[in-house]
């Protein structure tokens, strides 16, 4: 796996996922013992696709678990991306609005500029850090979080990621293992005091390569 990537508990195999690792390091702090657990064991309020780097939020306990997955799902958590796309932006920042839905079969998804049944709303913002060598290196705003959503999207306006595969040039002229999308910062309230906090992820060396 190249370094900085976080994977999905199905797409690494049971003994080598990101799941497992954060189970170990708490059994491995004395936070958590599976003998003594009736039914919850921690676990991942967040996910980021395959081939991704970045930052994720796991819960200890149920309480936090129920307590994040509602703040995700309202909206209350900040999230912010880096990525690198092909091409210079039209805009310096901007604010994607389209529709999303997904494919089951095939897990890709597909981006509408006008609402169709079964389409989800989406909302994507950007803000170009840097130009060089013909590709862009963006702050991305998830304002919504479906599947897929920041690749789709800027494929859909013909900036689609370096390195994807999926959504972009089948080969890539970068020669990247994968696209380069990172989840740098997640923000939200403390559910106590209230008081923001904000966590960063640094961006993996192949990254840095690309965009210094």
């Amino acid at each position: 796996k190249r370094p900085g990537v976080l994977v999905h508990e199905d797409e690494a195999g049971r003994d080598n996922t990101l799941l497992m690792h954060l189970q170990s390091y708490l059994y491995r702090k004395g936070e958590y013992d599976p003998r003594a657990e009736q039914s919850f064991a921690p676990a991942l309020c967040n996910r980021i696709d395959r081939n991704t780097g970045g930052i994720v939020i796991a819960a200890k306990n149920a309480a936090a678990l129920r307590d994040m997955n509602c703040r995700i799902k309202s909206g209350q958590v900040s999230k912010f991306y880096l990525c690198a796309v092909h091409g210079a932006m039209p805009k310096k920042s901007d604010i994607l609005t389209g529709y999303l839905k997904k494919n089951e079969k095939t897990n890709t998804v597909d981006v509408s500029d006008v609402q169709r049944p079964g389409y989800r709303e989406i909302k994507t913002g950007y803000k170009v850090q840097a130009f060089k060598n013909g590709a862009s290196l963006l702050e991305i705003e998830l304002f919504t979080g479906r599947t897929h959503q920041i690749r789709a999207h800027l494929s859909h306006i013909g900036h689609p990621l370096l390195g994807d595969t999926v959504y972009g040039p089948k080969k890539d002229p970068f020669s990247l293992t994968g696209q380069t999308l990172h989840a740098g910062v997640l923000g939200f309230a403390h559910p106590i005091s209230g008081e923001y906090m904000e966590f960063s992820s640094e961006l993996p060396e192949y990254f840095c390569e690309l965009t210094e």
